[in-house]
């Protein structure tokens, strides 16, 4: 009898310890940190880890463009306001397919596209290779091709206005390049290129220098030429920096203004020849006291959201998925 009624107090006893230990934990003692007060210390971490990029959207994304929304939805007579429903964006789209308002712009805008994507991007990646090689003078060569970088491009804007539409016409006679043709968006879109080109050529290096040694040195084991070095172990290694580049190209097609506001101001637009998506759009938000140009802007930067954006990230996926990789 004593035996079992000492057995039953025991289990009781034991069970109340077992319940006590998974509510409270136990007792503290001096040791290694309880694999449950480490969870949740990591779960704190990733909550203000990830508090900021969100509320860095919510306020620099959805806050900015509340107005905008409801700008594109809004028509002024006079002074006062009333909804438009789809008038705004009906305006934006004819000015692009019926009465071509727009349609030079997106010309143009898509000529600095492909320019920067087809001609700048392999240009960049073609230099940052060779200067990776270590060539004779690399050093002097990347300070030489980052000086445009060093001082305002105000300045450089100054001097090539005054170079391309005064100096050169008054040495040599045959070269004319007027502020008000098409030879000056083409002039200032190769300055644009020009003035970008070390930022990408930067990050291209960079990309390139975090090449694993041991995959470099397989290509010279294999003999490899230059060529084939670049193409197929430098290219698949910084591949993610590249679509990385050419995400922001695409959801920047119809925001890039380029250099053209800092040569013409607000006097270039309205069907002239270097008119682009970006530099219109601009100039309209900037420049304009008029709410009808506000609201038709606003209807613009909606309908080019929802273009870009599935486009944006059709196109990652994709390069993600069949584009090459270090394997």
């Amino acid at each position: 009898m004593n035996g079992n009624k000492t057995s039953v107090g025991s289990r009781i006893k034991w069970f109340l310890y077992g319940l006590k230990i998974k509510i409270f934990g136990g007792e503290k003692k001096n040791g290694p940190t309880k694999p449950r007060n480490k969870k949740a210390g990591q779960t704190v971490f990733l909550f203000f880890f990830m508090l900021f990029p969100v509320l860095q959207f919510l306020v620099f994304y959805v806050g900015v463009n509340v107005n905008s929304i409801k700008l594109a939805f809004v028509k002024y007579e006079g002074n006062k306001a009333s909804f438009a429903a789809f008038d705004n964006f009906d305006r934006v789209l004819k000015a692009i397919f019926v009465n071509g308002d727009l349609r030079l712009a997106v010309k143009n805008s898509t000529i600095q596209f492909l320019t920067g994507l087809l001609i700048g991007m392999p240009v960049q990646i073609a230099v940052a290779y060779v200067l990776f090689k270590k060539v004779p003078l690399a050093g002097a060569y990347k300070v030489l091709l980052f000086m445009p970088n060093i001082l305002s491009s105000l300045v450089f804007v100054i001097c090539t206005r005054v170079l391309l539409f005064d100096a050169l016409p008054t040495v040599f006679h045959g070269f004319m390049v007027t502020m008000y043709d098409s030879s000056s968006f083409y002039a200032v879109l190769i300055f644009g290129m020009w003035m970008n080109f070390a930022g990408g050529l930067v990050i291209y290096l960079s990309a390139m220098c975090s090449i694993s040694k041991d995959i470099l040195e397989y290509g010279e084991l294999e003999n490899m030429s230059s060529a084939k070095e670049l193409w197929y172990v430098v290219l698949p290694s910084i591949f993610p920096t590249i679509v990385t580049y050419i995400i922001v190209a695409i959801a920047g097609f119809f925001t890039n203004y380029g250099h053209f506001y800092s040569f013409y101001g607000a006097s270039g637009t309205g069907k002239k020849p270097f008119d682009t998506l970006g530099y219109n759009f601009f100039v309209k938000v900037s420049n304009s006291n008029d709410p009808k140009d506000h609201t038709f802007a606003a209807a613009g930067g909606v309908l080019f959201t929802l273009v870009v954006a599935p486009i944006t990230l059709i196109t990652k996926y994709l390069l993600e998925k069949y584009g090459p990789s270090e394997d």
